[in-house]
């Protein structure tokens, strides 16, 4: 690399060290385990491990292993209730009271049952929205869902990035209005151009047009405030091992 090239680069050093050094989040890089030689971008696919996580994961193998069964409702931590427990401190990140939601399955399973329980067949709206650039699973499993419900693949509707690769809120508002949509399925933030979506007026307007609406929060949830309930957000679901650093096969979230 040029020497002069790295000259002119000191003085973004400079402030990113500063910046380092002030930030109230600093302490807490000692407690994951970082790969050596690393500089970890790559959390929105699989956060680091944590030393308390480590340390619960201990917990709970070892209480298995003293307790057995009685670990169900005895115990520091009684699994019995781990998912409503677990469930409270999620509903603190995205902005939902207690008991509104719940540690459970996985991303791809939640949403099917949010399909299920939401989706009304006997309703003169039919079709149900997604975005065509969405994560692969989360569209799989609404094409799945229609086929139980006897939907044809056009009303499954995939909407297409504009000309400048990002999604038009108004094109979505106008999808919903002239295509008989029920439900809408969007992502908060759109996971191949990071695009955040304006999750607050899009429920606003999915309502006045008698359409149900949520949210994937995958790529979301643990780094930017949600407000889910006060926006009138109907569902949400995302996976625990990305940003909330749950790990590989870590049981996901749902509103």
């Amino acid at each position: 690399m040029p020497s002069d090239f790295c000259e002119e680069l000191l003085p973004f050093v400079a402030v990113a060290k500063d910046q380092d050094e002030t930030d109230l989040l600093a302490g807490y890089r000692e407690i994951f385990s970082i790969p050596m030689d690393t500089v970890y971008l790559d959390g929105n696919s699989l956060g680091l491990l944590g030393s308390p996580s480590r340390r619960m994961i201990d917990e709970v193998v070892d209480s298995w292993g003293k307790i057995a069964v009685n670990g169900w409702t005895e115990g520091e931590q009684p699994w019995f209730t781990m998912a409503e427990k677990l469930g409270d401190a999620m509903a603190t990140l995205v902005g939902c009271p207690s008991g509104t939601v719940i540690a459970t399955g996985s991303t791809t399973a939640n949403l099917h049952q949010l399909l299920a329980t939401l989706y009304n067949p006997a309703s003169s709206l039919k079709a149900i929205l997604t975005d065509a650039t969405g994560f692969p699973s989360d569209i799989y499993a609404m094409r799945s869902f229609a086929k139980l419900v006897g939907l044809t693949d056009s009303q499954i509707i995939l909407l297409e990035p504009d000309a400048s690769g990002f999604l038009s809120e108004e094109r979505i508002i106008e999808a919903i209005r002239s295509q008989a949509v029920q439900l809408v399925v969007l992502p908060s933030v759109v996971y191949t151009t990071g695009q955040l979506l304006d999750m607050e007026h899009l429920t606003r307007e999915a309502h006045k047009l008698g359409a149900c609406i949520g949210f994937d929060c995958a790529h979301s949830v643990g780094i930017i405030p949600h407000q889910l309930d006060d926006w009138g957000v109907d569902f949400a679901f995302w996976c625990g091992y990305k940003y909330l650093n749950g790990g590989p096969g870590a049981t996901a979230g749902l509103y």
